[in-house]
């Protein structure tokens, strides 16, 4: 924490500036780098028990896509870093039928059909199924990449975690090559800048996506999250609690609210 703190007070962005804690933490631990392993490996196997009883329900909709989109906004919330447990089958799809306090599902959807490439932005695991559930049920006939962590970051995923939630089924895997618990481009070389760069429309999950792509009014990038703490609320502009699914365009600069 002293090491977060440090880097905090000299500026860096969250995901920066713990990032040097995650390196630490995985060289102390003494039985494996990957801390939340086994919580990850559990949501993940939990939501493969229901994946084909949910891809059922949402079949029976009258707009598949549009309503798997929004439970992979909700399945934000399917996050063990912030000590939650994983809701039953009814509370889940409950939670997944609530309305988005911010909806731009259709404009991404329309977009993703005049589209080539999409790039995913991963961010937790468990959350990764419900990902995979939308790109299941997407119609999307063009190149999907989904994008992990390289290295163990708190419960964020890494390629393993993407393979385990069956996401090679619908996607090309690949990592960011960095070990930052979010997606920052001048960060990104090799395979993850070319795809990121070509991609025709982005999908970022999660609130430390949005920490590294906030402020890069790049009209091809769409976050996808539930607003978690004071900062990104006030940086929203949504109360917490509430489920994001839209653009950030005209932010002014980047970063700008860190």
């Amino acid at each position: 924490m002293a090491i977060i703190d440090r880097n905090l007070e000299n500026g860096l962005p969250p995901p920066l500036a713990g990032s040097e804690a995650w390196a630490l933490l995985r060289m102390s631990s003494l039985r494996t780098d990957d801390i939340f392993s086994e919580e990850k490996q559990s949501f993940t196997v939990q939501l493969l028990l229901q994946y084909h009883r949910m891809k059922k329900h949402f079949l029976e909709m009258d707009d598949p896509r549009s309503m798997a989109l929004a439970a992979a906004t909700w399945s934000n919330l399917l996050d063990v870093g912030q000590g939650h447990p994983l809701p039953n089958f009814d509370e889940l799809l409950s939670k997944f039928s609530s309305p988005l306090a911010v909806d731009e599902r259709e404009l991404f959807l329309a977009e993703l059909d005049g589209s080539e490439t999409l790039l995913v932005l991963g961010d937790n695991a468990g959350e990764t199924v419900m990902d995979r559930l939308f790109l299941d049920l997407s119609l999307f006939k063009g190149r999907r990449f989904y994008m992990t962590r390289e290295l163990p970051v708190m419960n964020d995923a890494i390629l393993k975690d993407a393979e385990m939630a069956g996401l090679s089924e619908v996607a090309e895997l690949i990592s960011s090559g960095t070990d930052v618990p979010a997606v920052i481009p001048n960060l990104l070389q090799g395979r993850a800048f070319e795809v990121f760069q070509s991609a025709d429309v982005i999908l970022a999950k999660g609130q430390g996506n949005l920490e590294g792509l906030f402020g890069l009014n790049d009209p091809r990038v769409y976050h996808s999250f539930v607003v978690k703490c004071p900062v990104v609320s006030r940086a929203t502009g949504v109360t917490r609690g509430g489920g994001v699914f839209c653009r950030f365009l005209n932010t002014g600069g980047k970063n700008a609210y860190l």
